[in-house]
């Protein structure tokens, strides 16, 4: 009878037969957070990314201005509501075309006046806020402070309004500049997409070898012509290629994603986004497939792969609210910085890798994404080369 030294495709057969729930589960789970991050991310990138809004609004008040102004020269009552209801527009136009006569840097009209309108219209602010906001702009431009005689401003009276609560104008101005599309990405790759990979990774990990030494099903395979060394690296391979597939839909998933809802796909930064995923992901499963091949009882096993890959995402999700971001918002906290550097997922540089595909690629990720993988292959082997040399409670 032939022995098997390397490869056993029965025991493969085996491996995909006991974990295929869980594997096709965790992997439905990654593809739908995806698919809802990446709707999420269009949505965001919609309200903060775009300049189309914050244009219409200066043209917009610069129209109510003009009008404003007017209506206190004339002694008019012109408006936006009239303005809206009318079908004579003809001061309206003549107005305009005064006020453009006096200054080079003005070109209005009624037809302008109507776009910008409905540019506003289209966003989540109603008109009427718009203009009510102006208002209050336009009579405080006008009006000093009875104590201090100077001209008083909208953007200081909020400014005190938000210190009086707690919140600087600076955090505000950081807070402004912030990139959520940015951020969403960061919780994305190393939070929600990573938690039901680590899951299958836990659990699958061990029911390789240390679960079928505790239970005595090794001693059966062990007793076929098949080696050790075949079950160390059949059990590696299903480790290594599984996750692979996994991220490989999440992947194509975002691809899909982005054609159907954004209508534009950036393959080369999440081919290299997804990447770095993997090889993190292959980190993790190195360590699980090492505390699996060392130990006897999968207590034991689950304590050191499970528990070191469950203190790693820990340390994410604590270290998330230290990020520069988070305390920005003010609901950071700076010293919970610290754990970014107590977990393997502060070598997966998210920021870097997003800048493949652009003009400047910031190379930074390359070395530690070496050093994850040097890692995973360190795991691997060691795991391998223990499992073949051990006693068995056979």
């Amino acid at each position: 009878m032939k022995t098997t030294k390397f490869f056993s495709w029965p025991l493969m057969k085996q491996s995909i037969s006991a974990n295929k729930v869980l594997a096709i589960a965790c992997t439905v789970v990654l593809c739908l957070i995806t698919l809802v991050t990446t709707y999420a991310g269009h949505l965001i990138g919609a309200v903060s990314g775009s300049d189309d809004y914050t244009d219409a609004q200066a043209d917009f008040y610069s129209y109510l201005y003009v009008l404003a102004s007017y209506n206190e020269m004339a002694g008019t009552e012109l408006s936006y509501e009239d303005f809206s209801q009318t079908d004579d527009l003809t001061q309206y136009d003549m107005v305009f075309e005064m006020m453009s006569q006096q200054s080079d840097d003005l070109d209005l009209s009624s037809e302008g006046f109507a776009q910008a309108a409905d540019t506003l219209s289209q966003s989540e602010v109603a008109l009427d806020i718009y203009i009510a906001n102006f208002e209050y702009v336009y009579a405080l431009g006008s009006v000093q402070g009875c104590f201090s005689g100077e001209d008083l401003d909208v953007e200081v009276l909020m400014t005190n309004m938000l210190e009086m609560m707690g919140l600087s104008s600076d955090m505000v101005e950081s807070m402004s500049e912030m990139d959520s599309s940015a951020m969403l990405n960061q919780m994305y790759f190393t939070i929600m997409s990573l938690l039901p990979i680590l899951l299958f990774i836990i659990f699958a990990g061990n029911a390789l070898i240390v679960d079928q030494v505790d239970k005595g099903s090794m001693a059966y395979i062990l007793s076929t012509p098949t080696k050790r060394s075949a079950v160390t690296i059949t059990q590696a391979i299903y480790l290594i290629v599984t996750p692979l597939i996994m991220v490989g839909f999440a992947f194509l998933t975002r691809l899909i994603a982005c054609a159907a809802i954004i209508g534009e796909v950036e393959a080369a930064k999440y081919a290299a986004l997804y990447g770095g995923l993997y090889i993190l992901t292959e980190a993790m499963a190195g360590i699980c497939y090492l505390a699996s091949s060392i130990f006897n009882l999968s207590k034991y096993a689950l304590g050191l792969g499970g528990g070191l890959n469950i203190w790693f995402f820990l340390c994410s999700l604590l270290g998330m609210f230290g990020s520069e971001d988070m305390v920005n918002m003010g609901m950071g906290v700076e010293e919970l910085g610290i754990f970014n550097n107590l977990t393997i997922t502060g070598l997966f540089d998210i920021n870097s890798l997003g800048t493949v595909g652009s003009g400047a690629v910031d190379y930074a990720f390359i070395p530690k994404l070496v050093a994850l993988a040097v890692i995973a292959v360190a795991c691997y082997v060691v795991g391998a080369i223990r499992f073949q040399k051990k006693d068995l409670p056979l």
